[in-house]
């Protein structure tokens, strides 16, 4: 894979297409000009809304004006990702944000003004106005927060308040990805580079151990000069949240999270017994791991080793020819919409210094999504692609059967089709593999998801259930706080077969998912019913795919329960879990027994 120093060598092919956004910055700068006036506008419906005409009107340019924010934003925020030392893109960042404040203090009358309203006068905002039926879910779930939403002027300060916590991850994006010098490696095949964020994974799978040393040893110690502005940030944050939740009159930003959400404690409860009672079953990985990679000791920087030799490089082309093929399986209609995500630039490709580590699939109510990647022609790449395509797809099947004002897709969700995908890839691999090494491949690939996603994601979500009870128990979180309470949990997790050091613990300080709010539980909880899905599908279970289809048109008209429902899943159910983690050990049975006779 050609490895590019700065975006201007990236070929325009392998870049992503902005322009269905903005054709250009101007129009970017025109349209927020635009939308300044179109905000002030709505600040004349305040103390109107109780008559019921008045109200469509300020929710038909309310809704309208709420997207149009939305697409300033998601471009800046786009642009500045692949572009992340450019003040022209963190100035228009700041200036959407500023904007969103703005928008945020002008409406803080809304919520407050429905709320006043006693329960004949909102049930008689719909007899009196038959047009308000199309909004009805939307103000319902509105006034059933009346306990939690303040007056008008206390909203006012909260918008105030709040208008910079997108900056507590961009700073801690910027310190991880462009702030720091983690200094040159030489690697095995003799060449020198610099260490990266977007390349210490690869780094760390080179096949020399001593090049996996001294990557992992040579970032992890710039890491640790810097711990303790991440936990800063991190606790200044979780402060804030916890603050906001009491304001709110919440139990804890948990519970404000859950009821936000429309789960229950039982959801999460059921999740975290599942996965502490099969404990065993995510040491096994290790334990194969271990043996797979002949190792006499599994330090921690041989845990995102790759388990099978594969010298081939998968270019862009073939890597995209892999993902359409491998997701033949779901029919036409998904595959007509996935060849949008190829045809038409959705896809920003390539790595190189100054854009944003990982990837991504970022949508508004009314734009398809964009894909950002960090492509390096592995298998993992490949399932990164069809993982991303898989939030595309999915926001393409809401934004068409859904009002705009429905067309939510909360993470708990949305991480269903993603995963999906990924297994799909897996079990095509395993069958189509010209190799046993390709088949072994494609079953390491679904092994090492699920770990991730299931027992990593549990794990991780527990340590932030751990700083919230931190600050609400009035301590504060320190970078040795974190340390102590991570490396106790990769003991639990991992027990010996892993040999802990002085840097396994500071895992923390690359998670940018703790800004979040709760979203790692929202992978384990996905993962799970994308296993029992995948394997349906594969299957050719009677009626799955229309289940599924219907699956991905739901808006957020239904609550993430009843979307499941669909599925015909309950994931209040441990049983869920338990199918899932049943599957996680079929698959490493049989990636052992294709091992043993290779």
């Amino acid at each position: 894979m050609k490895e590019y120093k700065s975006r201007n060598e990236v070929p325009k092919k392998y870049q992503w297409d902005l322009s269905d956004f903005f054709k250009n910055d101007e129009e970017w700068n025109k349209e927020f000009d635009n939308l300044k006036i179109k905000i002030n506008e709505l600040e004349s419906y305040k103390g109107k809304l109780e008559n019921s005409l008045l109200l469509e009107e300020f929710l038909e340019k309310y809704f309208k004006v709420s997207s149009s924010i939305l697409n300033l934003y998601v471009y800046s925020y786009l642009k500045h990702d692949v572009e992340l030392d450019n003040a022209l893109y963190i100035e228009m960042f700041e200036k959407v944000s500023s904007l969103y404040t703005k928008y945020n203090t002008v409406i803080a009358f809304f919520y407050p003004e429905i709320l006043k309203l006693d329960e004949q006068q909102f049930k008689d905002l719909f007899k009196t106005n038959s047009n308000l039926d199309k909004y009805k879910i939307i103000l319902e779930d509105i006034y059933k927060e009346k306990k939690h939403i303040l007056s008008e002027n206390e909203e006012k300060l909260i918008s105030m308040l709040t208008e910079n916590y997108d900056s507590y991850e961009k700073i801690a994006s910027s310190l991880i990805n462009s702030e720091h010098n983690y200094g040159k490696i030489t690697t095995s095949d003799g060449k020198t580079i610099e260490i990266a964020a977007n390349n210490f994974r690869k780094l760390k799978q080179d096949e020399d151990k001593k090049v996996r040393r001294n990557a992992y040893n040579k970032f992890s110690k710039t890491l640790k000069t810097y711990q303790g502005t991440e936990s800063a940030l991190l606790n200044n944050y979780v402060k804030n949240n916890v603050t906001l939740s009491k304001i709110r009159k919440y139990d804890s930003p948990f519970s404000e999270k859950i009821s936000n959400t429309y789960l229950t404690h039982k959801v999460y409860d059921s999740l975290q017994e599942a996965c502490t009672k099969n404990l065993e079953v995510n040491k096994r990985f290790y334990k194969l791991m271990k043996k797979v990679l002949n190792l006499k000791t599994l330090n921690s920087y041989d845990t995102v080793m790759k388990w099978n030799k594969l010298e081939k490089e998968y270019t862009i082309e073939e890597a995209n020819k892999i993902v359409k093929e491998a997701l033949q399986v779901l029919g036409s209609h998904y595959v007509e919409k996935l060849n949008k995500v190829f045809d038409n630039h959705y896809i920003d490709y390539c790595q190189y210094k100054g854009k944003c580590g990982g990837g991504y699939s970022y949508s508004t109510y009314d734009k398809d999504s964009k894909i950002l990647l960090n492509y390096k022609g592995n298998f993992d790449g490949i399932s990164t692609i069809a993982h991303e395509a898989g939030h595309n797809v999915h926001h393409q099947f809401i934004n068409e059967n859904n009002e705009l004002w429905y067309r939510g897709n909360p993470s708990i969700i949305a991480e269903v089709a993603s995963l999906t995908n990924e297994f799909l890839l897996a079990n095509y691999m395993m069958k189509t593999g010209h190799s046993t090494n390709e088949k072994l491949i494609g079953l390491e690939n679904v092994i090492k998801v699920y770990q991730s996603n299931f027992f990593g994601a549990v794990m991780e979500g527990q340590l932030e259930l751990q700083m919230y009870e931190k600050v609400m128990n009035n301590g504060t979180i320190t970078a040795d706080f974190l340390n102590k309470s991570a490396y106790k949990l990769l003991k639990q997790y991992c027990g010996n077969t892993v040999k802990l050091d002085k840097y396994s613990s500071l895992m923390w300080v690359t998670r940018s998912h703790y800004y979040m709010e709760f979203y790692l539980f929202s992978y384990a909880i996905s993962v799970s019913v994308a296993s029992i899905l995948a394997d349906k599908i594969i299957n050719n279970e009677p009626g799955i795919l229309e289940k599924y289809y219907k699956f991905l048109k739901a808006g957020s008209d239904l609550k993430p329960i009843e979307v499941y429902k669909i599925l015909d899943i309950d994931i209040e159910s441990q049983e869920v879990y338990e199918n899932g983690i049943r599957f996680f050990n079929k698959q490493m049975d049989l990636y052992e027994k294709l091992l043993d006779n290779k």
